[in-house]
């Protein structure tokens, strides 16, 4: 894991506050957010969040301030030559006061919808956006115990619950406006606790070899900017 704050220069910041479309927001009333697979990735969703595509700056120059920063993190950070690159997935949610995320995995979520099967990108990053307010809690807890693509059912609930842990074998992260977290989002479990105040604006982005292509591109089920 690697944490670097004030990540973004001053300028990307103040673009990101005045991009009302940047974070949704709002992800509903629930205390928790994102119970079932796929919540937000239809327009008949409460919440029209979904899951973005890029395949990168080698295939096309950002056009978005939101591909602008998947290359500001990714560019010197790629663990592996970028040819090998299938794309970037991201996303980007908003907690309130009291919402949670459960602890989960950055899955390949239409591979196990259709079949059951894990399998995940090769690393992620959170990032937290410049107007992020949360006080008194909003950790991200991340537990020690990785999962294995093509996995079967690995992600039932008794078989993650399994590898849960109490809060003193988890690393906490606090969560800090202008924040990156990087980390293997997509094999380590990690979730959220709830603030007591404010708000965490979270981008979400997740780097995909061409050894293990998410299902999505052959679905056409991503969004493109």
């Amino acid at each position: 894991m690697k944490i670097i704050d004030d990540f973004l220069p001053e300028a990307m910041c103040r673009a990101i506050s005045a991009d009302v479309s940047f974070f949704p927001e709002s992800m509903g009333d629930g205390e928790r957010i994102a119970t079932e697979i796929n919540s937000y990735h239809t327009e008949q969703s409460s919440c029209f969040a979904p899951y973005m595509f890029w395949k990168g700056w080698h295939y096309s120059e950002p056009k978005t301030i939101k591909q602008r920063v998947i290359k500001k993190i990714w560019e010197n950070n790629l663990p592996f030559p970028i040819s090998e690159l299938c794309g970037f997935e991201y996303w980007t949610r908003t907690f309130h006061a009291g919402q949670y995320i459960a602890p989960h995995v950055d899955e390949d979520t239409f591979l196990y919808q259709d079949a059951k099967i894990f399998a995940g990108p090769k690393c992620g990053a959170i990032y937290y956006g410049p107007d992020t307010t949360a006080q008194n809690g909003g950790f991200l807890e991340i537990y020690p115990e990785p999962l294995t693509d093509f996995t079967e059912m690995a992600l039932e609930a008794e078989n993650i619950s399994k590898k849960l842990v109490s809060v003193d074998k988890r690393e906490r992260v606090a969560c800090l406006p202008n924040r990156l977290v990087m980390l293997d989002a997509g094999h380590v479990i990690h979730g959220t606790t709830p603030s007591v105040t404010g708000t965490r604006n979270v981008m979400v982005i997740n780097v995909w070899h061409k050894s293990v292509e998410p299902k999505a591109l052959s679905l056409g089920a991503f969004f493109y900017e």
